[in-house]
């Protein structure tokens, strides 16, 4: 009897093996849209007709997502995606930050030891991030799975694709994608021949109007013309479409290409072409394609999230990401790609937006700003000396060599003025922070510092105030409104559900490495979700 039923468990551990494996996607892609503001995505639900469309209707929805460090801008949000590490604990505290041992500063994705091959410019890798990323984790289980990374921005490619892609791909600002001597030697001739034919210079006879009929941007969204929007025009103070790129000059268009829709579409294209080039979900280990969409960020920067201009953005990235998707599809065909959308922050919306909403909302005063800095600076150097004190983007810096004494009359020094900076929530030491309480902001704030490499005092925005002067709007702050981004898991043929459970984007990269089935570090922060 025993024998009999022994025979039968495991025949069937067996097959829910062999089912497992069978049911393991061919092929990741894992979309990060910069920006991309999930409550954008609810509003406009009702137009999305392409990807945006797809993925919702083929996917299992975490509608309560949110970065859970203090920083979010591109460099640290995008290494917490694909690391599963809180930025802060993996060092990736910035897109940039002062390194003291350099006295200058450091670039999150910097690599001296190679160069761009556009240029010869100082190389940009993953050579000197120590943790890894999904990307090696697969690379690891198995080194015949095909990594590849491409997006509008080095880092994001970078800090996707990490320290093992078979090829990382970034825009390189003069006209077409690159890469760096660290991955490859030269630009494989596909790339190169998909720049020539893309021709940005030829963009420069472009117009930028409405994707769709007027009616559709003037019952969906805020007022056109809105006071606080970036000037993209010549002449007098305009924000309003169509938008001439002549107007703004060739220099304008190959350096921006990226965050403009056209600079998604040839993400899109890129990685389709990439597809095909490295056979990709094409045999029975796993690949992965990691995609860095850029314009929503460029655009809602100049713009904000309620503008004509970003709701454009949107239904034409949706209409892309369809075509994108259509075509995987029919290449790979049902159920063999994983589609996994995120974002690596929110956005403010403009504050005289938030005004008109009833809310205490603002600009940090550049001018005052600047006073104010060079007030404590002067102050700092008259009381301790030269170099014993950094400021370097809104933070400030001690000497490695300063000592206790010192660095309590800095500390002094800082707070007493800058607590006047308008806008200013609070002006905190990095110990202070690491001490801090147990709430929401607090463990957001911890999250984001790392000992050896943090500043040694922040300044803290107030809720709904930005640092973006005198005009457009940003993120970068603890608030739910830049932590809360989209996550959506979509396979056809699989489950469809929308999950209102809090999680973290730390769970992400883990979460995949279990969907397809490879071991990933205990160090991460994140832990797989129950998607399937």
């Amino acid at each position: 009897m025993k024998k009999w039923i022994l025979l039968p468990l495991s025949a069937a551990l067996f097959l829910i093996g062999q089912t497992n494996k069978i049911d393991k996607p061919k092929l990741v892609v894992f979309i990060t849209v910069d920006q991309g503001t999930p409550s954008l995505l609810d509003k406009y639900d009702h137009l999305f007709i392409g990807g945006y469309r797809w993925l919702r209707d083929n996917g299992v929805q975490f509608k309560q997502a949110y970065h859970e460090h203090g920083y979010t801008a591109t460099g640290p949000s995008h290494f917490a995606l694909s690391s599963g590490q809180h930025p802060g604990n993996g060092g990736v505290i910035g897109n940039q930050w002062f390194d003291r041992k350099l006295k200058r500063g450091w670039y999150c994705v910097e690599d001296t030891l190679s160069q761009v091959l556009i240029d010869g410019s100082t190389g940009r890798s993953y050579r000197f991030v120590q943790s890894t990323t999904l990307g090696d984790w697969i690379k690891k289980d198995n080194p015949n799975s095909i990594v590849l990374s491409i997006a509008g921005k080095d880092r994001a490619a970078i800090l996707h694709g990490g320290k093992n892609a078979d090829i990382t791909l970034w825009y390189d600002k003069q006209g077409g994608w690159t890469s760096s001597t660290y991955y490859v030697s030269k630009l494989p001739n596909w790339v190169n021949t998909f720049n020539k034919q893309l021709n940005v210079p030829s963009y420069i006879d472009s117009v930028w109007n409405p994707f769709l009929d007027n009616n559709v941007y003037v019952n969906n969204t805020r007022p056109d013309y809105f006071v606080g929007e970036a000037k993209w025009s010549l002449g007098k103070y305009n924000p309003i479409f169509p938008i001439v790129i002549k107007e703004l000059g060739l220099s304008f268009l190959l350096s921006t290409f990226y965050i403009l829709p056209y600079g998604d579409r040839a993400v899109l294209n890129l990685g389709s072409q990439a597809v095909d080039e490295y056979n990709l979900g094409k045999d029975k280990y796993t690949d992965i394609l990691f995609l860095g969409l850029s314009a929503t960020d460029g655009i809602g920067h100049s713009f904000g999230p309620h503008s004509h201009e970003q709701l454009d953005n949107h239904l034409r990235l949706d209409k892309n990401l369809g075509q994108f998707i259509d075509s995987l599809e029919m290449l790979l065909g049902e159920g063999n790609v994983l589609y996994v959308l995120t974002s690596d922050h929110g956005v403010l919306a403009l504050p005289e937006y938030l005004l008109n909403q009833g809310l205490n909302a603002g600009r940090i005063p550049g001018p005052q700003r600047d006073s104010l800095f060079t007030i404590v600076n002067n102050e700092i150097e008259k009381q301790l000396g030269v170099n014993q004190v950094y400021s370097y983007g809104n933070a400030f810096y001690f000497d490695n060599d300063m000592d206790k004494d010192g660095r309590i009359i800095a500390t002094r020094i800082l707070k007493s003025h800058l607590s006047k900076l308008a806008g200013i929530r609070s002006v905190i030491t990095k110990d202070e922070i690491l001490n801090g309480g147990k709430g929401i902001i607090d463990i957001r704030l911890i999250n984001m510092v790392n000992a050896e490499k943090s500043p040694d005092v922040y300044l803290i925005p107030e809720k709904y105030w930005t640092w973006r002067y005198p005009a457009g709007t940003s993120h970068g702050t603890p608030y739910d409104y830049d932590a809360h981004v989209p996550l959506i898991f979509a396979r056809s043929g699989h489950k469809v559900r929308s999950d209102s459970v809090r999680v973290k984007t730390v769970d992400i990269a883990p979460t995949i490495a279990k969907l397809i089935q490879i071991p990933f570090p205990k160090s991460v922060d994140g832990k797989p979700l129950k998607v399937y």
